[in-house]
């Protein structure tokens, strides 16, 4: 049973180099949300698109990938 979940589990990590992208990737998101000159809309969008980009770079795995392989 473990090497099934083992499995399952390491279809849905990211490797090294998509953390490091979905790092710029959120780091940008989350500048242009402090810095840009853009409505309180905008500036929602982009901190939430950062948060979960940054989020899933430190955990590993995404959600929206594991959503859409299902």
């Amino acid at each position: 049973m473990a090497d099934v979940m083992n499995q399952i589990a390491k279809d849905f990590r990211m490797s090294e180099t998509e953390q490091k992208i979905r790092y710029g990737v959120g780091s940008a998101a989350a500048a242009a949300a402090i810095f840009a000159p853009v409505s309180i809309k905008w500036k929602s969008v982009l901190t939430a698109v950062a948060a979960e980009v940054i989020l899933s770079a430190v955990y590993g795995f995404s959600p929206l990938k594991r959503a859409m392989n299902s």
